[in-house]
C-alpha cells in the first residue's frame, strides 16, 4: 500500500513538472507570436506609407504603376504571413499533439511546417512564414520525409492529411 502511494505521489509530481514545462513553452510561443505579429504590422504600415508617397509622386504613370504594384504585392505577402500565424483551432492542436507523440523526433519548426503542409499552404508561403528560402524549405521537407519514415514515393502532404483524418 505504501509503495502504491509513493508511486502515485511520484506520478503527480512528474505531471506537475510536465505541466510547468508546457506552461513555459506556451508563454515562450506567445511571446514569439507577439513579436512576429508586431513585426508584420510594422512592415505593413511602412509599406502602406511608401505606397502613399508613391501615389503623391509626379512621375511617369507606367513607372508609378510598377512601383505601386510591387508595394501591393509585398503588402499581400505580409498579409499571408500574418494569416500563417493565426491561433490554432482545436483540431490543429490535436493534430500537432498526436503528430508529436507519433514522431517525437520532429522539432518545433518541423511541427509548424507539418501543420501548414496539412492546411495546403504551398512551399513558398511556408518558407516566407518560417523565414527561409524556397530551396531551404525543400531541404527541410526532404529531412522531414526521412524523419517521418516515408517511402521514396510517399507524399508528406498525403501522409499528414491521412494522419489528420485518422484522429
Amino acid at each position: 500500500m505504501n509503495a502504491q502511494a509513493e508511486q502515485t505521489t511520484k506520478s503527480v509530481v512528474d505531471y506537475e513538472k510536465e505541466i510547468g514545462a508546457l506552461r513555459t513553452r506556451i508563454a515562450n510561443q506567445d511571446l514569439e507570436l507577439t513579436r512576429v505579429s508586431t513585426a508584420i504590422a510594422e512592415k505593413t504600415n511602412a509599406l502602406r506609407n511608401l505606397l502613399d508617397q508613391i501615389h503623391a509622386l509626379e512621375i511617369d504613370t507606367a513607372v508609378k504603376r510598377s512601383m505601386t504594384d510591387s508595394c501591393l504585392s509585398l503588402i499581400e505577402t505580409e498579409t499571408i504571413e500574418k494569416r500563417l500565424n493565426i491561433e490554432l483551432t482545436e483540431s490543429d492542436s490535436v493534430f500537432l499533439s498526436k503528430l508529436q507523440k507519433k514522431h517525437a523526433n520532429l522539432n518545433q519548426r518541423e511541427l509548424r511546417i507539418s501543420l501548414l503542409v496539412k492546411l495546403n499552404y504551398d512551399t513558398k508561403e511556408i518558407g516566407r512564414s518560417v523565414g527561409i528560402s524556397t530551396r531551404g524549405m525543400e531541404s527541410i521537407r526532404y529531412r522531414m520525409h526521412k524523419k517521418l519514415g516515408l517511402g521514396k514515393h510517399q507524399s508528406i502532404k498525403t501522409y499528414l492529411s491521412d494522419l489528420a483524418v485518422a484522429f
